[in-house]
């Protein structure tokens, strides 16, 4: 069984069996459409739709589409590299369609390779994350805490005394 591990940050190497889900990144549907881009350097209504259906057609073909977001309140923004409209594409599909980041989680968990044994996800707060994890089948990995050492030591004044003890313990002989 697969088991799953959530960190803060991505480790540098991954070793054998691992399989690592980083924070969401729509760069491949960006870059099929990297013939498209406006030559103005801003943003168009129809290259963001394109982009969009791309993206709904990969992670959730049967509810988003191309109009699933506001494209026109994101028209006109200047971009230089596919990684700065990425971060315009995540901001889009955070205000408008937050439902597409589960639909992610879940088509990457699918899809990791079939002889994967942990799984490591940067976390990126998605609504029911941990959900996703367990209803593919995952376990979560148990953090170690370290053991505490017991000391010797009494600590604080016993109840009752030696004396007081041996007196009970007469008193219930007799």
């Amino acid at each position: 069984m697969s088991k799953f591990i959530v960190v803060k940050e991505a480790p540098a190497e991954l070793k054998k069996g691992e399989y690592l889900i980083d924070t969401p990144s729509f760069l491949p549907q960006i870059a099929l459409h990297k013939t498209k881009i406006p030559r103005n350097g801003l943003t168009g209504s129809h290259y963001i739709r394109m982009i969009i259906d791309s993206i709904g057609q990969a992670y959730d073909p049967e509810n988003m589409t191309a109009y699933s977001v506001k494209a026109h309140l994101y028209e006109g923004r200047k971009f230089n590299s596919e990684k700065e409209m990425n971060d315009i594409v995540l901001e889009m599909l955070r205000n408008d369609y937050p439902a597409v980041f589960a639909k992610y989680l879940d088509t990457k968990i699918r899809n990791r390779p079939s002889k994967t044994e942990l799984v490591i996800y940067v976390d990126s707060d998605i609504k029911g994350q941990y959900e996703l994890f367990y209803k593919n089948g995952l376990s979560e990995v148990e953090k170690e805490q370290p053991k505490k050492e017991k000391s010797d030591k009494v600590v604080g004044r016993p109840a009752v005394t030696k004396e007081q003890a041996e007196a009970l313990k007469n008193q219930a002989d007799s």
